[in-house]
C-alpha cells in the first residue's frame, strides 16, 4: 500500500469501521471468542497452548491482510465508479 493508502485505511479501521460493526452480533462473537480462547487456555498444556496462540497470531495476521486487500479493492472500485 502507498502511505497515502495506508493512512486512509487506518483512519477507515479506527473511526468509520466501529459504527459499521452489527455491535450485538459484533459483542457476541467478541464474547464468545474471548470465552473459547480461555477454555483452550484451560484445557491444553502450555506447549499446546502457544500452537494455539501461535495459530490465533498467524489467522489474524491473515485476517488483517485480507481487510487490507478488500479495503484497496473498494478504494479502487470506488476510483472506477466516479
Amino acid at each position: 500500500m502507498t502511505d497515502l493508502m495506508q493512512v486512509l485505511y487506518e483512519y477507515t479501521k479506527e473511526e468509520l469501521l466501529p459504527s459499521y460493526l452489527p455491535s450485538r452480533e459484533y459483542r457476541e462473537a467478541a464474547r464468545l471468542s474471548t470465552r473459547l480462547s480461555r477454555r483452550l487456555r484451560d484445557l491444553l498444556a502450555d506447549d499446546g497452548w502457544d500452537t494455539v496462540q501461535k495459530y490465533e497470531d498467524a489467522a489474524a495476521q491473515l485476517h488483517s491482510m485480507e481487510l487490507e486487500a478488500m479495503f484497496q479493492a473498494a478504494l479502487s472500485l470506488a476510483g472506477e465508479l466516479r
